[in-house]
């Protein structure tokens, strides 16, 4: 027997299958037996009408107090965040991404802690440090659950567990599908596709590859001092968190057209583009809808500086690195030679010896820089100012000289061509 329970509180039985049909309702998935997040008791109060639905205020700052008291972490803005990140759980369908949390630190600074109490208040929550990767395909598809998942060592390393590292390639996006083996009846094998998007936390002290890395947003834990804090146990069974997620839902299923409505009316007027939008644009219309103004604008400058956080992580990334030093030296449209590029990067990398035109070459294509002639026994690159600055810009990279840096590599270019401009300087390696 399943049940069908409406926003408006109505519910319809369906005999299985029998009744779904003549509903013409699919059942797309099979559900799996999980234990029951929303309690009959709460549901029934529901059904009848008689449920309180708790104001947003009321309800975001019972959860943040609540994180407050279980845990003591390094920002305070961190306990909004998580806040809004918990109850999104709830509503995370409605959104085209959702962002992923990875919670780093050192031993014993409370990232499985964190973990625990963010099992006890997100959707259909799953916690685990040895779940298979079997199971996590069949629990996030057909259950549609929050994953945790502590002590994931393996995800710092790209080539260890691939299966595991496809669903989090994947699972950030709505839409996007996994592909497995199946066994058939015949002994024969079939594709079979997981859809594997959902919310995900996970903790680890080895810190993940840069490509997962890229779809989370991170905390590092520090070890408080705060013993009344850090003594004080997650009780998993404890009453209290059940009370809790029982006045998550029916504030669910009272506002979840009002949230689907300000993300779709949420325009970016930040800094932030492409992925990283992706990634907090769900973060920004739960905030603008629990606070129109306070909360919202505190979120917007806290996704700003993660995501510049982010980018000075990255600027040893040579891509990063060879798109400042074009910036820095094109300063008209013409051919640049790779040794000038390549020696440029070295100056930056400061340790970049390593650094071969070859490889300069290739990363240049990467990018989308295809027009080259050869000139002796090197290669010049044609380039185009725009395309530098746009590419600039999208890696995040500062276009308008505020601080002087540009002006400043534009000398090192001086310094390490003899030239300004090296549209006629030619290179010695061939790529």
């Amino acid at each position: 027997m399943l049940v069908l329970l409406r926003d408006d509180g109505r519910t319809t039985l369906f005999a299985f299958p029998n009744g779904l049909q003549q509903d013409n309702i699919e059942l797309v998935h099979l559900d799996l037996n999980t234990d029951p997040r929303w309690s009959l008791e709460a549901v029934e109060t529901f059904r009848r009408g008689q449920a309180v639905i708790m104001e947003k205020a009321q309800l975001f700052e019972e959860i943040k107090e609540t994180l407050h008291t279980y845990i003591d972490l390094p920002e305070e803005r961190f306990y909004a965040f998580l806040t809004l990140w918990n109850i999104g759980t709830y509503f995370f369908p409605l959104f085209n991404t959702y962002p992923y949390v990875y919670v780093g630190g050192i031993k014993n600074s409370g990232k499985s802690k964190l973990l625990a109490i963010c099992s006890c208040i997100g959707f259909n929550s799953i916690i685990s440090a040895n779940m298979s990767v079997a199971t996590i395909y069949r629990l996030i598809q057909n259950a549609r659950c929050s994953m945790l998942i502590d002590e994931a060592e393996q995800l710092s390393n790209r080539y260890a567990s691939e299966d595991f590292r496809n669903i989090l390639l994947s699972g950030y996006k709505k839409g996007l599908k996994v592909y497995r083996n199946r066994r058939t009846a015949d002994g024969n094998f079939e594709a079979e596709a997981f859809e594997v998007y959902g919310p995900k936390m996970l903790a680890n002290i080895e810190g993940l590859e840069e490509v997962i890395e890229s779809r989370c947003i991170t905390i590092v834990m520090h070890r408080s001092p705060n013993r009344t804090i850090t003594d004080r146990e997650v009780d998993l069974t404890d009453p209290i968190w059940q009370q809790l997620r029982d006045k998550v839902y029916p504030f669910m299923m009272k506002n979840w057209k009002a949230i689907k409505q300000t993300y779709a009316e949420l325009d970016n007027d930040t800094t932030i583009s492409n992925r990283d939008w992706e990634l907090w644009k769900p973060m920004l219309a739960l905030a603008k809808f629990f606070d129109s103004t306070t909360l919202f604008e505190a979120i917007k400058t806290f996704a700003v500086e993660k995501t510049e956080e982010a980018q000075n992580d990255d600027m040893d990334n040579n891509d990063y690195i060879l798109v400042q030093s074009l910036l820095s030296m094109v300063t008209e449209d013409g051919h640049y030679s790779l040794r000038d590029i390549r020696d440029i990067m070295v100056l930056l990398l400061g340790n970049g010896n390593w650094l071969t035109e070859r490889s300069v070459g290739r990363m240049l294509r990467r990018l989308g820089f295809n027009r080259r002639r050869r000139i002796g026994t090197g290669y010049q690159y044609f380039l185009l100012v725009q395309q530098v600055r746009t590419l600039a810009q999208a890696l995040g990279i500062r276009t308008d000289d505020p601080t002087g840096e540009v002006s400043e590599l534009g000398e090192l270019c001086e310094l390490a061509t003899g030239q300004g401009n090296t549209n006629n300087n030619t290179g010695e390696q061939q790529t």
